[in-house]
């Protein structure tokens, strides 16, 4: 094991039993060695369970509760380990406390967080929420929730940038500019248009949808401002869809290498700032799904260099 620099690195977050599937390794290596950075492993032994219905003390000896989250820390060190090689750097921490509030913590030093969505049961979600969601609505890096059964495309997909309204579209289209470039694939930027026959009924007409898509296509291109250097470095397609803007965007995943989303704003320093859209895709992806947040740090400069570094922003 090597020690890395803590703020040039992707956290991998291990969950009980060191439980990963091959797909989740392949996609964090990847992107790992892909981006130049190095890469740890953390996993957090729980002191308390819970969620919407309550916190209570975790019923299990601490010190059981330590050596398990040793052994599978330890077990998926050796499995990244066997994929990575010498080619990227790695660490494994154990640290206690709350799941989500300690990935959330790391979240502050890490270029990136990468978790393994895994479905669970109704009453689990409910008492015990996701922590999937929970990271990806305040963490304070881009957070990839890889389905636990995604495996990589033996083709190039392109990374797919869903583009809502114009406040969010430079950091969603710069962060998937940047994952683009380092993977060397194209960009498919994605607007969704809909109107419900509910609003068509409060408008009295029926909504021409051919006549939406266009507006919806001059919009989307408005709004990605994207100058021609950089179509010339990475290959740019716009595309306009009439739908459900969840059921779009989870059909999406499918035929993408990474789908691109930003939360909302963080009006409430309470409650998800994911908003429904991306909570149901979160829930429902097939493929992997990058949430960043509404405002990059820093206005990104379009010049050749800075696509390799936006989504350190």
């Amino acid at each position: 094991m090597t020690m890395i620099d803590a703020e040039a690195a992707i956290l991998l977050g291990v969950p009980p039993h060191g439980r990963l599937s091959d797909g989740t390794i392949s996609f964090v290596v990847d992107t790992a060695e892909r981006l130049d950075l190095g890469l740890e492993l953390m996993h957090v032994v729980p002191t308390t369970v819970g969620g919407v219905t309550g916190t209570f003390e975790v019923g299990v000896a601490f010190e059981s509760l330590v050596a398990d989250g040793r052994a599978g820390l330890d077990q998926a060190m050796a499995r990244v380990k066997e994929q990575a090689g010498d080619r990227v750097p790695l660490e494994a921490v154990l640290v206690r406390g709350g799941v989500t509030p300690r990935l959330i913590e790391r979240s502050r030093s890490a270029q990136l967080v990468v978790l393994e969505h895994r479905h669970v049961g109704r009453w689990q979600r409910i008492s015990e929420g996701s922590v999937t969601s929970g990271v990806a609505a305040r963490a304070h890096a881009p957070v990839v929730s890889v389905p636990a059964g995604w495996h990589p495309a033996h083709r190039n997909l392109p990374v797919t940038v869903g583009v809502e309204d114009p406040h969010r579209a430079q950091a969603e289209v710069w962060t998937g500019l940047a994952m683009a470039a380092a993977t060397d694939v194209p960009l498919r930027l994605l607007r969704v248009a809909y109107l419900s026959e509910a609003h068509q009924e409060v408008l009295r007409r029926e909504v021409n949808k051919d006549d939406l898509l266009v507006v919806a296509r001059e919009e989307l291109e408005r709004d990605a401002d994207l100058p021609d250097s950089v179509r010339e470095q990475v290959p740019c397609t716009f595309e306009v869809r009439w739908g459900r803007p969840a059921d779009v965007l989870v059909e999406a995943t499918s035929a993408s290498s990474l789908v691109v989303v930003a939360r909302r704003d963080p009006l409430l320093p309470f409650g998800s700032h994911l908003g429904p859209v991306v909570r149901q895709l979160l829930q429902a992806a097939e493929g992997p799904v990058m949430v960043v947040e509404p405002t990059l740090e820093r206005t990104v400069v379009p010049e050749p260099a800075s696509l390799a570094t936006a989504v350190r922003g």
